[in-house]
């Protein structure tokens, strides 16, 4: 062996030696350290900003909402018990049973809803936000996209009350404005 091919063996190992010398670390400090703030609170997560009991309340309005206007076809109790009082659903089923149903009606396509403002007092809450109409039409049973007769789902500003049953919140006083646009 030669005495150049010696030294570069050495001077290889040597560097190998520096390398995996650089790469080890303590006991004490962790080789992957968190780039974030691992005790971030859960209303810092939120995409609102609302805390965990705020959203429960904006999720049972989504809910609600997604139920009413998704449900197509379908008669409108089933598709929202369970997410009123029952004194609501007692003026609701009548009311949209009527409008919809009976005049050979359905809904089709989504609406949005833009959560702006959640406020709790104990058992009761209230709900702001907006609904947009977005693609959802009321249309003739069977249609399955919006042409001559039907109309356009309204947007509008929503103030919602909710109560607390047994862990549940449930919608008791909707109301809403219709406005042109969700735009703050």
């Amino acid at each position: 062996m030669t005495v150049t091919r010696c030294v570069r063996i050495v001077v290889a190992a040597v560097f190998a030696t520096t390398m995996l010398a650089g790469c080890s670390g303590s006991d004490d400090e962790p080789l992957v350290k968190p780039t974030s703030d691992t005790t971030t609170s859960a209303a810092a997560t939120d995409p609102d900003g609302f805390t965990a009991e705020q959203r429960e309340v904006a999720d049972a309005v989504q809910t609600y909402v997604t139920a009413f206007f998704g449900r197509g076809a379908s008669p409108v109790q089933p598709a929202i018990a369970g997410m009123v009082t029952n004194d609501l659903l007692a003026k609701i089923v009548p009311a949209e049973t009527k409008a919809i149903d009976d005049a050979g009606l359905q809904y089709i396509g989504e609406v949005t809803l833009d959560p702006q403002k959640v406020t709790i007092d104990g058992d009761t809450a209230t709900f702001e936000g907006c609904r947009g109409g977005g693609s959802a039409a009321v249309v003739k049973k069977g249609e399955t996209s919006a042409g001559v007769g039907s109309r356009l789902v309204t947007t509008s500003q929503l103030t919602y009350g909710l109560v607390r049953v047994d862990g549940t919140w449930l919608i008791n006083d909707p109301r809403g404005e219709r406005v042109a646009t969700c735009a703050p």
